[in-house]
């Protein structure tokens, strides 16, 4: 969400004030989730600093409630009001539909993308925090149904904004496993088998409110959806 405000005055406001979409794809919310939980030392962040305390029953025991309602109510949702608010002023996108991504749950485990560059991130966290591997199942599960409730909580009183249903879609990865496993690349993202699971369900929404629903499951994205992005690919380039 940070990224992505950053750019509201400038690069992001120019497209669209240039352009009119078919469709504009969000995904927003799980990074900063991430980093709440990651960035801050132990015990300042969306984590307690579990070190010394008697281990909860449940995972999300270890999680600072308080911290967390003010990640989504005092940011989050503001900045989520901002950026709707600035597509629905543009008079080339006021009723261009917006599709949120809902994030699937991941499995907290040392695979990182570029091992001492980017990741492992809950991971991390977690040690950084203290907190028993026993636990990081049901923190991650409830982590990251926050991160869901928020994201379709801004679909609500919001016309043509939609949280695309990808939750419960990938294979977790098994706990203790690094690199790329079942349908993660490594431990947040998805890989090439992830992807397509996901891409289908995406392909589905998007036609469903932009050129009618589809009767099957696309092995490939529609055809009409595949003509609008290539005219918008030559208009751009044309620019």
């Amino acid at each position: 969400m940070r990224r992505i405000t950053d750019v509201m005055q400038g690069e992001f406001a120019w497209w669209l004030r240039e352009f009119a979409y078919t469709g504009i794809l969000f995904s927003a919310g799980g990074n900063d989730f991430i980093d709440a939980a990651l960035d801050p030392g132990p015990g300042q962040g969306v984590l307690r600093n579990m070190s010394g305390l008697p281990l909860p029953t449940d995972g999300y025991d270890c999680v600072n409630h308080q911290a967390v309602a003010a990640l989504i109510d005092e940011y989050l949702n503001p900045n989520f009001d901002t950026i709707y608010k600035a597509v629905r002023s543009s008079s080339r996108n006021a009723s261009t539909p917006i599709f949120l991504n809902s994030y699937d749950t991941p499995t907290a485990r040392n695979a990182p993308a570029l091992r001492g560059i980017s990741g492992p991130w809950l991971y991390a966290a977690y040690q950084k925090n203290h907190i028993h591997e026993r636990l990081w199942p049901s923190l991650t599960e409830g982590l990251f149904k926050e991160i869901q409730r928020t994201i379709q909580g801004w679909c609500i009183g919001r016309i043509g904004v939609y949280a695309v249903p990808t939750t419960g879609i990938l294979t977790p990865a098994k706990p203790g496993t690094s690199g790329s496993r079942e349908d993660w690349a490594n431990e947040i993202h998805p890989n090439k088998s992830g992807w397509k699971k996901q891409s289908r369900i995406w392909a589905i929404e998007l036609a469903a409110s932009t050129i009618g629903p589809l009767t099957e499951i696309p092995s490939r994205p529609p055809k009409d959806l595949a003509i609008n992005e290539s005219r918008r690919m030559k208009s751009k380039s044309a620019v």
